[in-house]
């Protein structure tokens, strides 16, 4: 008997026991949360999130500090660092998804473009130099919205608007002849400090058209 109630007694303590320990987790983890970094509103930016010259750094923390922060720098060409010094391999790439659209801002030379609505990025290295920054805006998926993107921008990133015009057309021989799946139209690249181009990747089962703006440093 006296087992009995031994056993009675730990089972009624348990329920308890469990509950308490809950709660001091949630204790724990709201006071880390409320001195985290994350919940500053304007949290100082870390040597592995920003390098010396104000630029992004392109690595995790990295883009962590554009999620919070919303903007993201860039400088392509001359004057712009290494990749190394951004935190990326000799030779490579580092693609990002951003948590929400966040200001793009690509430096070339005296020219400074700045794209808004960025959903992500691919970045490419060579010889530990950037090669390529292709952006990818946060627009309407079909063919008509981003077309219409491509031709609001065309002034900023310097291409003729004269290239957008027969597009429309293009898609329609696409659609009505060929059997192929996509269909890849390109603006540009522009001219100056940094060659900038355009590209939709239409989609014929989905009718989605992505849009990508890859900037590389003028030859």
């Amino acid at each position: 008997m006296a087992t009995r109630s031994r056993t009675r007694a730990l089972l009624a303590w348990l329920p308890a026991a469990v509950l308490a320990l809950i709660i001091a987790g949630a204790v724990v983890a709201a006071l880390a949360i409320q001195g985290s970094w994350w919940t500053q509103e304007r949290p100082a930016a870390s040597d592995d999130q920003k390098a010396a010259d104000g630029s992004s750094m392109l690595t995790d923390a990295g883009f962590d500090y554009v999620n919070v922060e919303g903007t993201l720098r860039i400088r392509v060409g001359e004057g712009g660092l290494s990749a190394t010094e951004l935190g990326l391999p000799a030779d490579g790439e580092k693609s990002a998804e951003f948590r929400r659209p966040v200001r793009a801002i690509i430096a070339a030379g005296d020219e400074v473009y700045v794209l808004d609505d960025v959903s992500g990025l691919t970045v490419n290295a060579e010889d530990d130099r950037l090669v390529a920054v292709a952006l990818s805006p946060d627009v309407v998926r079909g063919w008509a919205g981003a077309l219409d993107h491509l031709r609001a921008l065309a002034p900023e990133l310097g291409w003729d608007p004269a290239e957008l015009e027969p597009l429309d057309e293009r898609l329609g021989e696409f659609n009505r002849a060929a059997d192929d799946d996509t269909f890849t139209a390109t603006i540009g690249p522009s001219t100056g400090p940094a060659r900038v181009t355009g590209t939709l990747v239409y989609d014929r089962a989905t009718g989605a058209a992505p849009v990508t703006i890859t900037f590389e440093p003028a030859p």
